[in-house]
């Protein structure tokens, strides 16, 4: 299987002269156990160890198959790879992947092909318009952005949505008018041509080429949609932009160095999206807010404002709490006792601490009470609740000596302290184990 003879270079294949095209009449060239590959995405994320070889983890053995020619189009220019059929007289293997190595554009099965073999070629069609409605569309909203001065530092197809990284944000009144100016070219039907410029295109800028495609050898195709775009690329596109469809700039996210990444769908995913929406948002407003679905704002925003409110009166009521929890505890230490412990039935550990603060002011504002929290007297607060996660602190100087016995009680605490304090928490009760941890605490406050 390791015979080989020429294959067509990656920059003239059939799918990239000739997008439209399904099927190809074409001869195995070459089959051999695939080696694993480094996408530019393991790049991007540094993850080498992902395309190891399928022949030596042991599981699934995969097979790089070289075609004379080839309707399936590589990944490459930022386009995912189509995926597709070859189909002998006695056998067909599903091509999974599509990648490109040097020149060569090699098919990635788990089925091997002899040499020599006659083939056709079929590719997933949806697929492959798909990617060419954003990939186009992607051209041509980075050539609107390009008269705003707004050059595209780099470009992703999702499998949802697709972006285009900016120098800068844009704000939304730009935006809004790139996205008609955008869907006035599509309307417009401008055509979309592809050239092969005389001396490899030396002239134009050729920066964007991977570092492995040996230009001295190969072709650069120029793309161009009318006068409004003309670039490098070596992916698959429409005809004329009015089979872009549509094109919709969605939302921005800032990204390193004062970047901003626009997003936007393009063609069927408009559609899509938008009836993905749209039912999210139909059952937002039937199913939960109980209106009709441009009422969802109002009713949302009323509903916030409640929120709000009701959350101030309870921070308030529990500040409240906390405060004649805190004053119990002081009078307490005022009457001669020198431990006091407060537990609360709740897993929220901002009661604990509004009610360590609301005791530290009552201390520090009356100092001739002879309440000391880190040399006479000692206050426990915890929470929680049985099979729930909890919170406990302890202050005063008894708090070595109760955290190390409180550690044998509760059996997923974890915590630690310096001094006169501790901090820990508790992952889940376990079944009487709060009443434990109570009884422990009257028993040591009973022998003090």
């Amino acid at each position: 299987m390791a015979t080989k003879t020429g294959s067509t270079i990656v920059g003239a294949l059939a799918c990239q002269k000739e997008s439209f095209l399904k099927t190809l009449a074409t001869t195995v060239c070459s089959c051999e156990p695939h080696k694993g590959h480094i996408t530019p995405k393991d790049k991007q994320n540094k993850n080498k160890k992902k395309k190891d070889s399928d022949a030596s983890n042991g599981t699934e053995v995969k097979y790089a198959i070289e075609l004379a020619d080839t309707v399936i189009f590589p990944e490459g220019g930022g386009q995912p790879c189509d995926q597709g059929f070859i189909k002998s007289e006695t056998d067909e293997v599903f091509v999974s992947e599509a990648i490109r190595e040097g020149l060569t554009a090699l098919h990635l099965s788990n089925k091997p092909l002899v040499p020599g073999t006659k083939v056709n070629v079929s590719m997933d069609w949806a697929r492959r318009f798909d990617h060419m409605q954003q990939h186009t569309g992607q051209h041509l909203v980075s050539a609107i952005f390009d008269q705003y001065d707004l050059e595209t530092l780099s470009w992703g197809m999702g499998d949802v949505t697709c972006y285009v990284e900016l120098p800068k944000k844009v704000d939304e009144e730009l935006v809004n008018e790139v996205n008609q100016k955008v869907n006035q070219a599509i309307l417009d039907a401008i055509p979309i041509t592809v050239e092969v410029p005389d001396g490899h295109g030396h002239e134009l800028d050729l920066s964007h080429l991977p570092d492995d495609y040996d230009i001295s050898k190969g072709l650069v195709r120029i793309v161009s949609i009318g006068n409004l775009d003309r670039n490098p690329c070596c992916g698959t596109h429409l005809k004329n932009t009015s089979q872009i469809q549509a094109v919709s700039i969605l939302n921005q996210v800032n990204v390193r160095g004062g970047n901003s990444r626009v997003h936007f769908v393009c063609g069927s995913r408009v559609y899509k999206f938008a009836q993905k929406n749209y039912d999210i948002l139909k059952n937002v407003s039937g199913g939960l807010l109980s209106c009709q679905p441009d009422e969802v704002y109002e009713k949302t925003k009323l509903l916030n404002d409640n929120y709000r409110e009701a959350n101030s009166t309870k921070n308030n009521l529990l500040k409240e709490l906390m405060g004649l929890e805190a004053k119990r505890m002081f009078e307490s230490f005022k009457n001669g006792s020198t431990l006091e412990w407060a537990y609360r039935k709740d897993t929220d550990a901002e009661s604990l601490n509004l009610l360590q603060k609301e005791l530290l002011t009552l201390v520090n504002n009356n100092k001739d009470s002879g309440i000391d929290l880190d040399k006479t007297h000692t206050a426990v607060m915890f929470t929680g609740l049985v099979n729930e996660p909890g919170t406990i602190k302890i202050m005063g100087p008894e708090s070595t000596e109760l955290s190390g016995e409180i550690k044998k009680i509760l059996s997923t605490i974890k915590g630690g302290g310096k001094g006169s304090s501790f901090q820990g928490k508790i992952s889940k009760y376990e079944k009487g184990e709060i009443d434990s941890l109570v009884n422990y605490l009257n028993n040591f406050r009973l022998h003090e």
